[in-house]
């Protein structure tokens, strides 16, 4: 039997593998508005099992409300965290935190640079997401008429409960496109008060208000909008220029 692998093959292997990983990476611009400003514009890169995120504030809402925060989130199958690392400034809040997952003791170890009180371990669900990896997962769960997840927000651990509501068109970046709308609510499981955190996620999870979210209904499923309601005014998301 000749198992000679020549060069052109060789090549021709590496090409092949090389689209593959091209193909598995993405990147999302976006726009964060409340009461139709932008106030944060954001990057999510989501490549090599790593989901990578840089938010900060507009010019105009720094003067009210300074942002500069970055989150990654290093996951296995089904965008399931391992680390989760966030560094957040936002006017007189800040952290810098390490969260590493221990998902056979059911245990999270929350590791602060910034003030050694808050390092601790606590429990979680075995299946306890960040709310980055939770966005990416509902892309493989969007066929599912309803189902839930587990959050886990700044120590607090909610019960997510999703469900498909419907179809829309949306106006966006590739035009007018189908969408597929999610309604998500939360139930807090987990005991003791809910702790202080960045205005951009945890801020999200609450039991009296749904999040709203529009995948793309086509083999992508990008995430195309987020919506959370708010009084007086709703936060929205929505995406400024995409590359796969």
């Amino acid at each position: 039997m000749n198992t000679n692998i020549t060069f052109p093959k060789i090549f021709f292997l590496i090409f092949i593998l090389s689209c593959i990983f091209e193909l598995s990476s993405e990147t999302i611009h976006l726009t964060i508005k409340l009461a139709g400003i932008g106030v944060v514009k954001g990057i999510i890169e989501d490549k090599d099992n790593v989901l990578t995120v840089n938010a900060r504030s507009t010019a105009l809402a720094s003067l009210a409300a300074k942002t500069d925060n970055e989150y990654s989130i290093e996951y296995e199958e089904n965008y399931l965290p391992l680390k989760y690392r966030k560094i957040i400034k936002q006017n007189d809040y800040s952290e810098n935190r390490l969260i590493e997952y221990d998902r056979l003791r059911r245990k999270a170890v929350r590791t602060s640079y910034l003030d050694s009180t808050k390092t601790c371990e606590y429990e979680i669900v075995e299946t306890s997401r960040d709310f980055f990896s939770a966005l990416y997962f509902l892309k493989s769960q969007i066929d599912n008429k309803s189902g839930e997840f587990y959050l886990d927000a700044n120590k607090s651990i909610w019960k997510a409960e999703y469900e498909r509501v419907g179809t829309e068109q949306l106006k966006s970046i590739f035009g007018k496109i189908k969408t597929i709308k999610l309604k998500v609510d939360f139930k807090k499981i987990s005991k003791g008060n809910k702790e202080r955190s960045d205005m951009l996620t945890n801020n999200l999870v609450t039991e009296d208000k749904s999040l709203f979210l529009w995948y793309t209904d086509d083999e992508r499923r990008i995430p195309l909008k987020v919506k959370f309601p708010m009084s007086p005014f709703s936060i929205t998301w929505k995406i400024d220029k995409y590359k796969d």
